[in-house]
């Protein structure tokens, strides 16, 4: 009686499962590893700026200081804009491969099942 039922396959629903698993952990820590890099870039710059503020003793050293901060605003600014690219086609790359995942399993998901022996 039970020699007829066909026997299911988990691997097929695991191993799409396993692959979004390790792709979401890859994604999401390298992102995490970049906000930490920027986070801790941002605080020693915010301290080295503190540090040559308070070193001003003249109009003329202030509108130096004006003037780099200004330069290294529009440096940052076409940085992120870059980074900003950058982040665009890591999750269009990203959203790609889950389809990808996900049309591999549907795929296996329609596949006939085996019979039992």
């Amino acid at each position: 009686m039970f020699n007829n039922l066909p026997t299911a396959d988990f691997s097929a629903f695991s191993a799409p499962v396993q692959k979004l698993v390790e792709l979401n952990t890859a994604t999401f820590t390298k992102a995490f590893e970049l906000q930490k890099a920027t986070a801790e870039k941002q605080i020693a710059q915010a301290q080295a700026d503190f540090k040559a503020l308070s070193s001003i003793k003249d109009v003329e050293a202030l509108t130096s200081f004006v003037n780099t901060k200004s330069e290294e605003a529009k440096a940052n600014l076409e940085a992120l804009q870059t980074e900003a690219q950058a982040s665009v086609a890591s999750s269009q790359a990203y959203f790609a491969e889950v389809q990808a995942i996900l049309s591999e399993s549907t795929s296996a998901a329609k596949a006939p099942a085996k019979k039992a022996v």
